[in-house]
């Protein structure tokens, strides 16, 4: 399980995007919510990433 650190470092992106993306209903990754935090699965990461168009 992944952090929103951990996880914006892995796929490029602020802490602060993903946190904005999730108050507007558009992050497409599965949240969990682990008490108070909110963690990602790798699995999960990694299945949206490899839906992604590569860029040459």
């Amino acid at each position: 399980m992944m952090g929103i650190k951990e996880l914006a470092e892995y796929v490029g992106v602020k802490p602060q995007t993903i946190r904005n993306k999730i108050s507007l209903g558009t992050f497409p990754i599965p949240t969990k919510k682990i008490g108070r935090l909110l963690k990602w699965d790798r699995r999960d990461v990694d299945r949206y990433l490899d839906k992604l168009p590569r860029v040459n």
